[in-house]
């Protein structure tokens, strides 16, 4: 066999690389002058999964169609399975949010939550506003009982309004006592919360009081006669009070013959004080307000035009109908624009039995008090409590070392601990005493051996913390004597 020559070797070696990279290239149908092999080498190149039965080859069209049928039968599949994996992460997600009881931003989507909105350390956040108790009055600050059982801080500088012109101090030189008491009702915004990771006893958030950031998106324009105000009093003058709601545009006016005066309540500079929109001088830019307690207490905003989530103030009280039954409360919607919720120990009955679903049918009316909004959520918090509704302060009157005969057991939480209705005077006030606070051998069938309806005798040996407006209830440890 005589031997291949360079010139043949060269020329199969150059065609050996354009034939591979032809290859790589859509296939495009042989021509008729192609050579049987290479249109072979062409096919098995390009479809090496696809078997040819008889010896024949699949048309390129054949092959296109093939190729296309699988492409959707693999993207269907994908599509499927990344459907399911993300419906089963995002069941995991909202379940894991609701066992936390986070706040909620479904209504912006439209979806209904399942859960009531809960003030929590995992949720609670700069900018949010909270109706409050004040538990403690300091020198240099006071501690304010929130929702939720938490507490917070809030300096005398962010108490106490900047432009106030006169100030009023104790015979110690201090200024919070003589202006804020133990038991009263302020509403606050969430300032900052501590960085630190020490346990949740220990974590302080900082409050502000202060009205121009409670007030923030308030204008003249927005308030009408009926509508409940809060207030600095500035100064004091003849013949009434001049008020100070934290906004450059417009003050207020308390005469001094309003029903708060003849009642004989003291009215002193720098005091917070609720009053009742009586009249507006828009051209003066003057409101005139009364500050009698009952009236104030009675007062329910109505409608406003073109109203924003910036003009729910913690603590104002609005007519709301029963939107949807909650796991563990109702939901309310109000002023036609927003919804909100009422967890199940801020109902209006103190103790919820096991059909509490059915003092609340659909669209059924009621009155309820803003207690927390946070304006990135959206989320609202209501309350239907009894005390708050009139504008007061849950009761807090039991002290360490009290004996109370006949309390009774109103319910059982299995594993955790019991919710108790101590009987004081002049109203019982309920206590919640978990397992870990019995002060006896440890109960480990609790449910068994405390049932509901039960009478016991009890000794307060401490609290835990104080509840305050989160829903009226004592956290105390006690003995079971």
């Amino acid at each position: 066999m005589a031997a291949t020559s360079k010139k043949s070797q060269k020329r199969k070696s150059k065609d050996g690389p354009k034939l591979n990279k032809a290859s790589k290239k859509p296939f495009k149908a042989a021509k008729k002058e192609s050579s049987d092999a290479a249109a072979l080498q062409l096919a098995d190149d390009d479809v090496p999964v696809f078997p040819r039965g008889g010896g024949s080859t699949l048309s390129q069209r054949e092959r296109d169609e093939i190729y296309a049928e699988v492409d959707a039968e693999l993207e269907a599949e994908e599509r499927g399975l990344n459907k399911k994996k993300k419906k089963k992460l995002q069941k995991k997600s909202n379940e894991a949010v609701d066992d936390l009881g986070s706040l909620f931003g479904d209504g912006i989507t439209g979806k209904l939550p399942r859960y009531a909105n809960k003030i929590t350390w995992k949720n609670i956040s700069p900018g949010m506003r909270l109706w409050g108790v004040v538990a403690e009055v300091n020198e240099k600050d006071l501690v304010i009982s929130l929702p939720g059982g938490l507490r917070g801080l809030a300096r005398a500088t962010d108490a106490l309004d900047p432009v106030l012109d006169t100030e009023v101090e104790d015979s110690e030189g201090n200024l919070l006592p003589t202006i804020f008491h133990v038991g009263q009702l302020v509403s606050c915004t969430v300032l900052q919360l501590d960085d630190d990771k020490k346990e949740n006893g220990k974590r302080k958030i900082w409050l502000s009081l202060r009205l121009s950031l409670l007030h923030k998106g308030f204008t003249l324009d927005a308030v009408q006669e009926g509508m409940v105000l809060t207030a600095y009093v500035k100064s004091i003058e003849d013949h009434g009070y001049i008020l100070h709601f934290g906004l450059p545009s417009f003050t207020g006016f308390l005469p001094k013959k309003s029903q708060a005066e003849s009642r004989g309540i003291e009215v002193k500079p720098g005091q917070l004080l609720q009053a009742v929109v009586r009249s507006i001088d828009r051209t003066r830019k003057v409101v005139y307000l009364s500050s009698d307690p009952d009236t104030v207490s009675k007062c329910v905003t109505k409608d406003l035009k073109g109203i924003s989530i910036d003009l729910l103030i913690p603590g104002m009280m609005v007519s709301a109908r029963v939107q949807s039954i909650l796991e563990n409360g109702i939901m309310l919607s109000f002023l036609t624009y927003f919804t909100g919720t009422v967890d199940i120990f801020h109902l209006q009955n103190t103790f919820p039995t096991t059909n509490w679903r059915n003092d609340y049918s659909q669209n059924k009316k009621v009155n309820a008090r803003i207690l927390f909004v946070d304006p990135s959520s959206r989320a609202i918090g209501l309350t239907l409590n009894p005390y708050l509704l009139h504008n007061k302060a849950p009761p807090s009157h039991v002290k360490i070392g009290d004996i109370y005969d006949q309390s009774k057991v109103v319910r059982v939480d299995r594993g955790l601990g019991l919710l108790l209705d101590i009987p004081t005077t002049p109203a019982s006030i309920p206590a919640y005493v978990s397992i870990s606070d019995v002060a006896e051998e440890e109960v480990k069938k609790l449910e068994k051996k405390y049932r509901e309806g039960t009478r016991v005798r009890v000794r307060i040996l401490g609290f835990r913390h104080l509840e305050g407006l989160a829903t009226g209830i004592l956290k105390v440890a006690i003995s079971l004597l």
